[in-house]
C-alpha cells in the first residue's frame, strides 16, 4: 500500500534504540520489498539487550545498509568497538559501508542523548549530508 501512494524509494533510518526496530524491520519484510535500504546511526550494540543489532539475523537482510557511528558515542548500549559486528553480520546485503566520524564539538550533559556524541554534538550537518550521498549513490 506504502508503495502504491508513495512510488519513491522508502529507507528507514534508525538511530539508537531505532537501530533494534529498523534491522528488525529489515529482517520481518525482506520478501516484501517495501524498503528500499537501511540507515543504522548510534546503533545498540550490546548483546545483553534484546534485540542488540549485531545479535539479530542480519544475514537475512537483503538491502543496502549503512551505519554510521561515532567513535566518542559514550552510550553504554552502543559501543564503538562493537559496531563492526554490524557490518560483518551482513552477509547478503548488495551494499554495505561502515562509517565511523569524529568530529563534532561541545557535549553535554547524558552520554546516550541527542547532546551528546551519540547524538553526533556540533556535526549534525556532516552526518546528515553522509547518510543523504550514501542513499542517493550506495556503495561499499
Amino acid at each position: 500500500m506504502i508503495k502504491v501512494k508513495f512510488p519513491g524509494p522508502v529507507w528507514l533510518v534508525g538511530t539508537s534504540r531505532g537501530t533494534v526496530s529498523a534491522a528488525a524491520a529489515g529482517i520481518a519484510l525482506r520478501d516484501e520489498k517495501l524498503i528500499d535500504g537501511i540507515v543504522l546511526t548510534s546503533s545498540v550494540t550490546d548483546y545483553k539487550k534484546v534485540g542488540a543489532v549485531p545479535g539479530q539475523d542480519l544475514a537475512a537482510i537483503k538491502i543496502p545498509v549503512l551505519v554510521l557511528h561515532h567513535e566518542k558515542d559514550g552510550c553504554r548500549l552502543c559501543a564503538p568497538h562493537e559496531v563492526p559486528g554490524i557490518v560483518n553480520g551482513l552477509k547478503n546485503v548488495p551494499f554495505k559501508k561502515l562509517v565511523m566520524v569524529n568530529g563534532g564539538s561541545n557535549p553535554q550533559g547524558d552520554p546516550c542523548q541527542a547532546q551528546h556524541y551519540h547524538g553526533f554534538i556540533g556535526m549534525e550537518k556532516e552526518a546528515v549530508g553522509i547518510i543523504a550521498d550514501w542513499i542517493k549513490r550506495p556503495t561499499n
